[in-house]
C-alpha cells in the first residue's frame, strides 16, 4: 500500500489517478443527489448543504491521495502591499530553544511570508486601539496559506465582528511527502509561528496584551504549541504571552498512526474530513512516510500532541468546535484538560457545523453559521481584560 501511495503521488500516475477519481465521483453524483434529496447527514441541513459537504469530502480525498502541493512563494502576488516577508533575525536565534530545535539537523528557522488584513500595519501606525490577531491557518499542515483565497473569508469575518483592527496570517512552511531533508516536518510551522509573533512584538512594538493568537484546525494546534512554549520558556527568553487566543476546531492530536478513528467516528458522515487527508497530514507533519505501524515518532511530544497533557497559560482561551465535526470529541476533552490546569477556557459549540467551518463556509452554504461563530468570539473577546 505504501508503494502504491507513492506511485499515485508521482507523475504521470498522479494525473491519471485524478482523472479516474473524478470520473468515478461523477458516476456517483446522481446517486448522491437522490440520497440527499431524501435524507441528510444532519437534520438541520438543506439539500444543497448535504450534497456540497459530500462533494467536498470526495474532492479532499482526491487531493490527499495525489498529495497536491500548495506553492508558498515569498512574493506579493495578488495581495500586493498587504503581503509581507517577515525576516528571521539573527538576534532572535536565542529565542528558539528546546522543542523549537527538535529536528535541528533539517529544520531551522527562516523567513516567513504573511498577508495583512485589511491593510499592512507599520510600527508608526500602531495606536492605542490597535489589536492584532495573529492567525495560523488550517490544512492538516500540508495545504493552505494565509493569502486572500484561502484565509480572506475568515479574516474579513473576524475583522467585522471582533475588536481586532488587523489580522496577520503567516504562510508557515507546509510539511510534504516523501519525508526528507527538505520536507518541513515538525517543528517547522511552530518555528514560523514564533518568528511571526516576535515580529509583531519586537518590530511593530504591539504590546503583547493587545495581540490575540488564533488558529483553525492544524493552525490551532500550532497556536496551542506556541502558547505552551511561551509558558515553558517565555520567562527566561523575555517572550510575554498574548492577551487572548481564539482556537477554531483545534486538531489537538495530529500524531496518531491509526486513521481508522475518522471512519469510526460518530460524526464521520456529517464532516468533510477524509481518512486519506489525516493520514497525509500526520505522516508529513511527523516526517514519516506512510503507512505508520503505530503512533508517529512525535506522538508523545506535547508540542505536537496537545492531548499529552495540559499546561498553564495566563491567556484566556476561546475554543469553538462544530457540533457535527469529527474533532468535536477531542476538542471537548482538551478543554476539560486545560480547565483542570486552572486556565480560563470558554467552550463554544456551534450546532450542526462541520470541521473548520471558516475554511469551507462558502462552499457548503453555511456563511450564516460562520457569521454566528465570529459574532460569538467577538462578544467574548470584548470582555477579555475587563
Amino acid at each position: 500500500m505504501a508503494a502504491l501511495a507513492h506511485v499515485l503521488a508521482t507523475q504521470p500516475f498522479k494525473t491519471l489517478y485524478v482523472v479516474v477519481a473524478l470520473v468515478a465521483n461523477l458516476v456517483k453524483f446522481p446517486f448522491w443527489i437522490a440520497k440527499y434529496a431524501l435524507v441528510r447527514q444532519h437534520p438541520a441541513w438543506s439539500f444543497r448543504q448535504a450534497l456540497a459537504l459530500r462533494v467536498s469530502r470526495a474532492f479532499i480525498s482526491i487531493v490527499s491521495v495525489a498529495r497536491m502541493r500548495t506553492p508558498l512563494p515569498l512574493v506579493p502576488g495578488k495581495e500586493g502591499a498587504r503581503f509581507a516577508v517577515i525576516e528571521h533575525r539573527a538576534e532572535d536565534a536565542d529565542k528558539f530553544k528546546g522543542p523549537m530545535l527538535a529536528n535541528a539537523q533539517t529544520v531551522q528557522p527562516g523567513d516567513v511570508g504573511a498577508t495583512w488584513y485589511p491593510a499592512r500595519l507599520a510600527a508608526e501606525d500602531v495606536a492605542a486601539d490597535t489589536r492584532v490577531l495573529l492567525h495560523m491557518h488550517g490544512g492538516a499542515y500540508v495545504v493552505g496559506d494565509g493569502r486572500t483565497k484561502a484565509s480572506g473569508f475568515l479574516a474579513r469575518s473576524l475583522l467585522k465582528h471582533t475588536p481586532a483592527t488587523h489580522v496577520l496570517c503567516p504562510q508557515y512552511r507546509l510539511s510534504t511527502l516523501p519525508a526528507g531533508p527538505s520536507s518541513n516536518p515538525f517543528p517547522a510551522a511552530l518555528q514560523d509561528a514564533l518568528t511571526a509573533y516576535l515580529f509583531v512584538l519586537r518590530e511593530l512594538k504591539v504590546p503583547a496584551e493587545r495581540v490575540v493568537l488564533g488558529g483553525d484546525s492544524a493552525g490551532a494546534n500550532c497556536a496551542i504549541a506556541l502558547l505552551r512554549y511561551i509558558d515553558a520558556y517565555g520567562g527566561e527568553l523575555d517572550i510575554p504571552p498574548p492577551g487572548a487566543a481564539l482556537l477554531w476546531s483545534p486538531w489537538v492530536n495530529p500524531t496518531d498512526g491509526d486513521m481508522s478513528f475518522v471512519q469510526t467516528n460518530p460524526h464521520y458522515a456529517s464532516d468533510y474530513i477524509a481518512p486519506a487527508f489525516t493520514t497525509w497530514g500526520v505522516c508529513a507533519f511527523a516526517g514519516q512516510d506512510p503507512p505508520l505501524a503505530g503512533p508517529s515518532i512525535i506522538a508523545s511530544n506535547p508540542y505536537a500532541n496537545a492531548k499529552v497533557g495540559g499546561f498553564r497559560t495566563p491567556a484566556p482561551l476561546y475554543v469553538n468546535v462544530g457540533g457535527a465535526e469529527v474533532l468535536y470529541f477531542d476538542g471537548k476533552e482538551w478543554v476539560e484538560m486545560m480547565r483542570k490546569e486552572g486556565n480560563e477556557v470558554h467552550l463554544d459549540m456551534t450546532e450542526g457545523v462541520c470541521h473548520d467551518l471558516f475554511m469551507v463556509a462558502r462552499l457548503v452554504g453555511m456563511e450564516e453559521k460562520a457569521t454566528e461563530m465570529a459574532k460569538s468570539a467577538g462578544e467574548w473577546l470584548k470582555g477579555v481584560g475587563r
